[in-house]
């Protein structure tokens, strides 16, 4: 009679055993790293009743991809920079500069192979200097991307001095088609993933943002990471500039204000540390991107006075990273 005791014992013992460790499995989870996408369908779910289902209209959803493609890729590219804990406020006047010199030479040439070679030179020049003069002065990279906004900012102004806008008349049918937006959003996902992920590339650029000096001690060639990392955002800034381009026929001197802080905010909505380091996935730009232009578009049709718009961002982008904050009195998500 005793026997059975003891096995129901020795059983019940296991089965305490079993649950403890799945409670430990349980609390080891970052369950804050769902938020984003709990944030995105709320959006969802909320929005659509409140626009009485604009939301989600044929027109509607054509403005949301496009004006998510671009912003989404152009986050691609952030992902290597801001997980350094690097910020690059220079992005808006990149991208005016990218759309500008596309318009200028389409005009010129009629070629939009060689309009966007132009523009990814110029791209690719800025993250040169990003990357390059921020590692060798010892500057904080906001300090170089605010040298570069201000130059960027500078030649829109002069250019477009006579005539506050450029326009454009080559045909951009192709590229503002939805479909092929979102294939190229799917490749540059792809090639992102992969490069972040799988390759050292990835890997150093977040352990430089986890910890400077512990990634030198390791052997970590900060400077030409922190370039690479520049020289990819570069290129996806390009890219965007294309499918922005695409999407007004033109470019002014306003084209890309403050794209830097949609970026900013697309990232944190999406779950990216602003400081940097492991937590740093590529996924945030998308949630990100998508929550963000849902949000923005989501507002307007719901009724709300378009001054308005900015102010209920705000809150809203504030509940998220004080809910996203990993340590306390840490204000940005770590």
């Amino acid at each position: 009679m005793e026997k059975p005791a003891n096995k129901s014992s020795g059983e019940n013992h296991i089965e305490s055993t079993d649950f403890l460790g799945l409670m430990k499995k349980i609390k080891k989870w970052d369950w804050l790293s769902i938020v984003p996408y709990l944030g995105l369908i709320l959006i969802l779910i909320v929005f659509s009743f409140t626009s009485n289902g604009n939301l989600f209209g044929a027109y509607n959803v054509s403005i949301v991809v496009q004006q998510t493609v671009a912003l989404a890729i152009v986050c691609l590219g952030g992902v290597f920079v801001y997980s350094m804990g690097n910020l690059d406020i220079s992005i808006g006047a990149t991208i005016g500069l990218c759309t500008l010199i596309q318009a200028i030479v389409l005009n010129a040439t009629g070629n939009l192979l060689l309009a966007f070679m132009a523009a990814l030179l110029l791209a690719l020049s800025f993250g040169l200097i990003n990357g390059a003069v921020s590692s060798w002065l010892g500057l904080p990279s906001v300090i170089t991307s605010l040298f570069l906004m201000f130059i960027g900012t500078g030649v829109q102004t002069i250019v477009t001095l006579k005539t506050n806008t450029i326009r454009t008349s080559f045909d951009f049918s192709f590229w503002k088609n939805m479909y092929v937006q979102i294939g190229a959003l799917v490749i540059m996902f792809s090639v992102v993933y992969y490069l972040f992920n799988y390759t050292r590339l990835g890997k150093y650029t977040s352990s430089i943002g986890a910890n400077l000096e512990f990634a030198k001690q390791s052997g970590v060639n900060v400077f030409r990471n922190k370039i690479y990392a520049y020289l990819i955002m570069g290129t996806c800034v390009a890219t965007a500039s294309l499918f922005i381009l695409a999407r007004s026929g033109s470019s002014s001197r306003v084209t890309g204000a403050g794209y830097h802080m949609d970026v900013m905010v697309a990232l944190i909505l999406g779950g990216m540390p602003l400081s940097g380091g492991m937590k740093s996935k590529v996924s945030a730009a998308l949630i990100g991107s998508f929550s963000y232009i849902l949000l923005t578009n989501g507002l307007t049709l719901s009724g709300v006075a378009a001054s308005n718009v900015p102010l209920v961002k705000a809150l809203i982008f504030a509940v998220i990273v004080i809910i996203t904050s990993r340590k306390k009195g840490v204000v940005l998500p770590r």
